[in-house]
């Protein structure tokens, strides 16, 4: 995929601006706090509706204004040519058209009846500093990881996530209106556990597949990294009792089992005690805790390893490279975690941030994969300056 054109429009510190952007690498080079990471946040926006620094689409919104518009325009391996528009309204008190807020998704000019139809239709991976937080945050942090890499690759998955969240919540609300487990209130719950379960088997079965192809990429990559010295575990953990062999119609039964087992102590504690909604990536090294017992760096290059893992499997099941976003990793990574990176973006559109192009650039050509493309190819590199909310694309 390469992208041709980015506009924002009211976006973060954009007024309106418009980038017309080059296949290879795209350096946005500029002083730090100018909007550099806001054009990469864009791009990562269109590809699964939702920002990698923020859930609140409010804060995405320009001082002053009440909304934002961001758009790209992209060619497919194919050479089609697609359109993606996605335009934020906040509620403005007074006006009937504005009662609440809303998020309008467009695809070439027509919008789509559902966020989830976005899904697969424009793939990207952001390397990022926040991309620590998959160790160093909670279960929340590593679910999120694994639904939105699904998503993007099996779109159903997303429409399954939304429908289970919506049961869940019904479930939860049903629990704290209940005063007594009487026959009447087990018969609704009963209602809620079967709808739930059947969700949640096809939850849980798409992230054993997923979770058991990204631990052995991730687990190929940390070998490399660490020079064959570290070995990276993953493990999904999910409700217990249910086997990696398990089919999808036993997920469902076991969990039904146990939804109506435990509705005596969901009751007492008013919410749903087990279910996907509490399952979690276990990243281990060597056989002990990430989180505990790593390094910062050992935890880097964990880091590293499961996202090389998300832009393979997007790779191996679309066909084709997503767009790379690389906000400000060349500083954050040691050398031997900067080769494993650069190896994967030769066949891919980049994105990179930084305060020094030069740099950048140095570290890029000095890996050896890149020197003959370099030396035959000087329109490899785009740069844009950016300053206080303005991109300015640099003559080559």
């Amino acid at each position: 995929m390469i992208i041709k054109k980015v506009e924002l429009s009211e976006f973060r510190n954009y007024d309106r601006q418009l980038i017309d952007t080059e296949p290879g690498i795209n350096v946005f080079y500029g002083d730090n706090a100018q909007g550099k990471t806001n054009i990469l946040e864009a791009v990562y926006l269109c590809a699964c509706a939702r920002s990698h620094r923020t859930a609140r689409d409010a804060d995405l919104i320009r001082h002053s204004a009440d909304r934002y518009t961001v758009r790209i325009c992209f060619v497919n391996q194919n050479g089609s040519e697609d359109e993606i528009e996605i335009e934020y309204l906040e509620a403005v008190p007074g006006d009937p058209q504005r009662t609440r807020s809303q998020r309008i998704v467009r695809q070439n000019g027509l919008k789509l009846d559902r966020i989830g139809d976005l899904m697969g239709l424009f793939h990207a991976v952001i390397f990022a500093p926040e991309d620590l937080m998959l160790v160093k945050e909670g279960p929340s942090t590593r679910r999120r990881y694994l639904d939105l890499l699904i998503s993007q690759v099996r779109p159903s998955y997303f429409l399954n996530l939304q429908q289970y969240s919506r049961y869940l919540l019904q479930r939860n609300k049903l629990l704290k209106q209940i005063a007594s487990l009487d026959e009447k209130a087990r018969l609704q719950l009963e209602v809620w556990n079967q709808a739930l379960a059947e969700q949640a088997a096809g939850l849980i079965e798409q992230r054993m597949i997923y979770t058991r192809r990204i631990a052995e990429l991730a687990a190929e990559a940390q070998e490399k990294i660490s020079s064959g010295r570290e070995k990276l575990y993953i493990k999904y953990r999910t409700v217990s009792g249910i086997k990696p062999d398990f089919t999808k119609k036993q997920i469902a039964d076991h969990y039904l089992d146990k939804l109506n087992a435990n509705m005596p102590d969901d009751l007492d504690k008013r919410t749903t005690g087990q279910g996907p909604h509490r399952d979690d990536l276990e990243l281990s090294l060597d056989g002990d805790g990430l989180k505990p017992f790593a390094s910062q760096g050992q935890q880097r290059s964990a880091v590293l390893a499961l996202k090389l893992a998300e832009l393979a499997i997007l790779r191996q099941d679309t066909g084709e490279a997503p767009v790379l976003l690389l906000d400000d990793v060349m500083s954050e990574l040691d050398e031997s975690r900067r080769v494993r990176l650069l190896e994967n973006i030769n066949d891919a559109q980049v994105f990179v941030t930084c305060t020094d192009a030069q740099q950048v650039v140095t570290e890029i050509r000095q890996e050896k994969h890149l020197d003959a493309v370099a030396a035959q190819n000087d329109q490899l590199f785009t740069f844009f300056h950016v300053a206080q909310g303005h991109v300015q694309k640099m003559e080559k």
